[in-house]
């Protein structure tokens, strides 16, 4: 794979960069300019950097996510025409900045860390790819492995301490629909075939307490942008019929997933599906008739909490409130406890006791729950970062992790040396996933990155060459 990379080049778009600028100057006029600028001159940044041309927009999502989740704030104190610090009071703004800075370290880190590694294809090296490739067969191969995760979810019961295996065997399924659909959009043959293989990731994401039902739509979105040497008007257009669904489900979504996470977990106060797939997704389905039938899904109240949800400093602000005024910096002790509890299996360690996500945050912020379970809590890894070591050395600590980050991409680029380029994404996808979040906290994040880039990489690896080999022998003797 590494005898056809080339230096990566940035997608030009004179569209995206009319739009930024408008976006600084509407930005300008509101109630937190400085604010505004800065965000402008970050997007504007990790396009300009970050955006390969014929090259999906893997890393690309990975640092746009974390973006979004931190600057949505922006977005929710404009629609309430208020500064950060009448928004948050006390410090809004002072939270912003660290959360917003935070970001800009982790990204000169992972740019540290990338310095001439290449990993970007020519758009002729991936059509060549592409058509070494079966459809047919890698469409098989995508089958196979989520029947095998069926099987896997009825063979290990929920309790048993192997029960995480599932959830990166599913991880497999992900990169070959990855896989599925780069190749789709580079061949573009079969579509009525993708688009029912797309239906049926869909429906069948909605099993899940939280909103996995984003996953289809992320990699089609994800796909699409190994075709784009440039971003044009046209190409705005083609993704509507993407951009538009996401945006009503987003909305739907919000509205009725409390009644729907109580039916999931029929009634326990857990974080557990009890129900079937098509249970499921019946009763998502009477769920949104029911708010679109009594107009709640375009209610205020449902977008305002729609960009409540959306970005995530709310938790990191009461934190800053808090740390150090009534709770000293922990020194790197609560950076530890994650990491020991990422890393050290129960059966090493049967008394680290069980995740708690909403006893950290009421420890750090004013929040406190009761007995409600029909929500997920997380201080996020950033914040967990300023609670251990405060407003300046937090920087070095997401230098650190970004730098990580990248090295873990060079990893994996060198483990797929001999595989099939566009197969080589799909992997590359499910392995940097993790990575890319600013909410998780750092148990998930090294948890899932770690223990999911082993499993990738050693453990499922002779069933990724099995995969490579056969989706490829298999057309090269057609």
């Amino acid at each position: 794979m590494s005898a056809k990379t080339a230096h990566t080049k940035s997608v030009q778009s004179p569209l995206v960069n009319g739009l930024l600028a408008l976006l600084g100057v509407y930005g300008m006029f509101g109630s937190n300019p400085l604010e505004w600028l800065w965000a402008v001159l970050l997007l504007y940044f990790i396009l300009r950097k970050f955006w390969w041309a014929n090259y999906p927009g893997i890393i690309l999502f990975c640092l746009l996510t974390p973006f979004l989740e931190i600057h949505t704030v922006l977005i929710e104190a404009a629609n309430y025409g208020l500064t950060l610090d009448q928004l948050y009071p006390e410090t809004g703004q002072l939270t912003f900045w660290l959360a917003s800075f935070g970001l800009f370290s982790l990204l000169l880190g992972f740019t540290a860390g990338l310095r001439k590694t290449k990993v970007q294809f020519s758009l002729e090296t991936l059509r060549e790819s592409a058509h070494q490739i079966s459809q047919r067969n890698l469409l098989l191969a995508t089958l196979g492995l989520a029947v095998g995760g069926i099987a896997i979810d009825i063979a290990i019961p929920y309790s048993s301490p192997i029960r995480q295996i599932e959830t990166y065997y599913a991880g497999m399924t992900n990169a070959c629909y990855m896989t599925f659909a780069i190749h789709f959009w580079i061949t573009r043959k079969n579509p009525w075939l993708a688009i029912a293989l797309f239906l049926v990731f869909l429906a069948t994401s909605f099993q899940s307490y939280f909103s996995s039902w984003r996953e289809p739509f992320t990699i089609a979105l994800v796909s699409i942008l190994v075709t784009y040497n440039h971003f044009k008007i046209k190409h705005l257009l083609r993704l509507s019929p993407l951009l538009i669904p996401v945006v009503a489900l987003t909305l739907m979504w919000q509205t009725v997933k409390s009644d729907y996470r109580a039916y999931l977990s029929q009634g326990e106060r857990a974080q557990i599906v009890r129900v079937g797939q098509l249970e499921a997704l019946t009763k998502f389905s009477e769920l949104v008739t029911e708010a679109t039938t009594q107009d709640a899904v375009a209610q205020q109240s449902t977008i305002n909490n729609t960009l409540k949800r959306a970005g995530y400093v709310e938790y990191f602000n009461a934190t800053v409130r808090k740390v150090p005024a009534e709770i000293p910096h922990e020194n790197g002790r609560l950076l530890a406890e994650s990491l020991s509890f990422a890393f050290i299996p129960r059966i090493l360690n049967p008394d680290k006791g069980v995740k708690n996500d909403r006893l950290k945050v009421e420890r750090y912020t004013d929040f406190y729950f009761g007995a409600s379970s029909f929500s997920s809590f997380s201080l996020g890894h950033y914040c967990e970062a300023y609670i251990d070591w405060g407003p300046v050395w937090m920087m070095l600590h997401l230098f650190i992790y970004g730098f990580l980050g990248a090295l873990l991409i060079r990893i994996s680029i060198s483990k797929m040396a001999n595989f099939n380029p566009i197969v080589a994404m799909g992997i590359l996808w499910i392995i940097i996933l993790p990575w890319g979040t600013f909410q998780q906290d750092m148990i998930v994040v090294a948890g899932k990155t770690v223990w999911g880039a082993l499993c990738h990489l050693v453990l499922f690896w002779p069933l990724y060459k099995l995969i490579n080999r056969h989706i490829l022998t298999s057309s090269l003797n057609q």
